[in-house]
């Protein structure tokens, strides 16, 4: 069986992942989440941690990573080069770069534009999760395109408008509240979907 280890930036990504792998793994596989508890501690600590992960796959370990950190105000484009040039110095093989056999054991994701834009991409999921809220339209304002939606701020200044959270946005709260509620299939943020789609390659290569 597959063993994936998922390294996150933050908490509340960590919570969510907690409610939402269950749902795209179900019985195939099994997952570990480590938060690294910032994007540069994350980053800094990468190389280091992909050779160790080389070193237990030489090992016979049937071991696969996921790195998923937000885009925040970065080029998405050069971050994920970033995260790839560090998996191929570590010698594994990515999606983007798999083995001659089309074989990877490296899935870099990048959020865009930050974790709240997955819970933009459910609208249904965020009426079950507060039951202030009115019917969401997916077509107006921030649900048009929830991966360019304005991230958590967006979020937050949404739910404030209708009396919930009204002056600090607790994302992990959030996370523990929205994520349960989620379904994958019918989420409309597209880096949300690319992450899923990679998940499921890993479990099935």
């Amino acid at each position: 069986m597959t063993q994936l280890e998922i390294l996150v930036e933050e908490p509340s990504a960590e919570e969510a992942l907690r409610h939402l792998l269950p749902k795209i793994i179900k019985d195939r596989g099994r997952a570990k989440v480590l938060n690294m508890w910032s994007k540069s501690a994350l980053l800094k600590k990468l190389p280091s941690r992909l050779a160790a992960y080389r070193q237990r796959i030489k090992n016979g370990e049937r071991l696969s990573i996921v790195i998923l950190v937000d885009q925040d105000d970065e080029d998405c484009k050069k971050l994920k080069e970033k995260l790839e040039k560090m998996a191929r110095d570590a010698a594994l093989p990515t999606k983007t770069f798999p083995d001659k056999k089309g074989c990877f054991r490296v899935l870099n994701r990048v959020v865009v534009e930050e974790l709240e834009s997955w819970f933009i991409g459910d609208p249904a999921a965020l009426q079950k999760a507060f039951d202030k809220l009115p019917k969401i339209s997916a077509a107006k304002k921030i649900f048009r395109n929830p991966d360019h939606g304005g991230g958590w701020e967006a979020l937050h200044r949404f739910l404030k408008k209708h009396g919930i959270y009204k002056s600090v946005f607790p994302k992990i709260e959030a996370a523990r509240r929205i994520a349960p509620h989620m379904e994958v299939a019918a989420n409309r943020s597209k880096s949300f979907q690319t992450f899923v789609s990679g998940i499921e390659m890993m479990l099935t290569s």
